[in-house]
């Protein structure tokens, strides 16, 4: 059943969809920050999305400055079509047409929406964009992180819950430094490794709940301002400079620390992928395609080299030498353009790695091994060492100060 209502309604809700995102201010007696929340884009490649809640939900439908306000305990389904948004209900009747914007907004305490198999705190915001529908869920930072650290950090034990507040509090941090980094869009974060990855309710579990209540508002700043927490899966014993990974500027707080072997435990602490010559050409062949917009071919290899490394151990440069041409690849790019025989589909674990080279009876080169350490492009937090420092009594914030060279870590609101 839907039922609709005027425009003098959701004064709360309302107030919370349309809010602007709080910033810090100075105030007489310290920094004061309000409880910020966070708009995560889930999605922007589908034509309709049906969106279903526990209970009782608001659907705001707005165009050209109006507002109209539907109540329903039933799916909705969300359509773009010619560039506006149609609202239809269960049945595939049509309640909206032509909006610019449609809010989903659960009515009464712990009443949760859900998208397909997951279910998420606060409320959906959708737009239209192109032939498609812009999904956003603006949530208070708080429960962000609580769809955010679990997939991030995995399944833990209590024994190592100093690396999940570790975790949460370089997430809050990562998100509170890149609040409105978009400002053509209507969102901050998106919900991938393009930012973090965020999975909603669906993925909370006590103890990750438990580290992020217990570090809440506590965020890592380097001359009072907030740091670019990036962190990684493994580093196989060293981390890195950020301008020796990136295309990027000396950071003080982002530089090569060693792991004293706290991620040894990882199934990636060292690895190799092997490559036929073929596949090897065929791989680097298919990335300069891809890159350049043009069929690209390099000629048969000839040799491999590794003429540069970064302050914690990883290729800075690798050269690949063929009987046409010689072709050099920097940084953390050269994951990409290796990718693995294992799965093609993604990328080489690490740029920390050296070459073996394997020749037939005539002398031609016939493979290359990659035998390799860490999992990530080194910068940051290794979260496998993390994890290793707190089975070692560490605590979250010794951890970070550990990872992250010269930072304050303290509660920020």
């Amino acid at each position: 059943m839907i039922a609709r209502i005027g425009t003098a309604v959701l004064v709360v809700a309302l107030v919370f969809s349309c809010a602007t995102v709080p910033i810090l201010r100075d105030e007489s007696s310290s920094n004061v920050m309000r409880v910020p929340f966070v708009r995560v884009l889930l999605d922007e490649s589908q034509m309709e999305i049906t969106i279903r809640a526990d209970r009782q939900f608001a659907i705001e439908c707005l165009q050209g400055g109006q507002q109209e306000v539907y109540y329903s305990n039933q799916p909705v389904t969300i359509i773009n079509q010619r560039r506006t948004l149609t609202v239809e209900d269960h049945n595939g009747t049509p309640l909206r047409e032509g909006l610019d914007e449609v809010n989903i907004i659960p009515r009464g305490a712990g009443n949760r929406l859900q998208l397909d198999r997951y279910r998420y705190r606060g409320i959906m915001k959708l737009l239209p964009t192109g032939q498609t529908v812009q999904l956003i869920n603006i949530v208070y930072m708080e429960d962000y992180l609580r769809g955010v650290v679990p997939p991030e950090i995995g399944n833990r034990t209590d024994s190592e819950i100093e690396a999940v507040k570790a975790q949460a509090v370089a997430a809050r941090t990562y998100a509170l430094a890149h609040l409105q980094q978009y400002p053509a869009e209507q969102y901050d974060m998106k919900s991938s490794i393009m930012d973090q990855i965020y999975q909603g309710m669906t993925v909370e579990n006590r103890l990750t709940n438990r580290s992020i209540d217990a570090t809440a508002g506590q965020a890592i700043t380097f001359d009072e301002k907030f740091i670019n927490a990036y962190y990684h899966s493994t580093c196989g014993g060293m981390t890195d400079d950020i301008e020796s990974v990136w295309d990027r500027k000396e950071t003080p707080y982002l530089k090569a620390v060693e792991d004293s072997g706290a991620c040894s435990w990882s199934k990636y602490y060292t690895w190799r992928e092997v490559f036929t010559e073929q596949q090897l050409r065929g791989r680097i062949e298919q990335y300069l395609s891809s890159d350049r917009g043009r069929d690209l071919v390099i000629g048969r290899i000839t040799g491999v080299e590794l003429s540069e490394r970064t302050p914690g151990g990883r290729v800075m440069t690798l050269i690949v030498r063929t009987a046409r041409d010689n072709y050099r690849f920097k940084k953390d790019r050269i994951r990409w353009v290796i990718g693995r025989t294992s799965n093609p589909d993604l990328i080489l674990p690490s740029d920390r790695f050296d070459v073996v080279i394997g020749r037939d009876a005539s002398g031609q080169l016939a493979s290359v091994t990659f035998k390799g350490r860490g999992y990530g492009h080194g910068v940051g937090m290794c979260q496998c060492g993390a994890i290793g420092l707190a089975r070692q009594g560490w605590s979250f914030d010794k951890i970070l100060k550990h990872y992250y060279t010269g930072v304050d870590v303290g509660k920020i609101y």
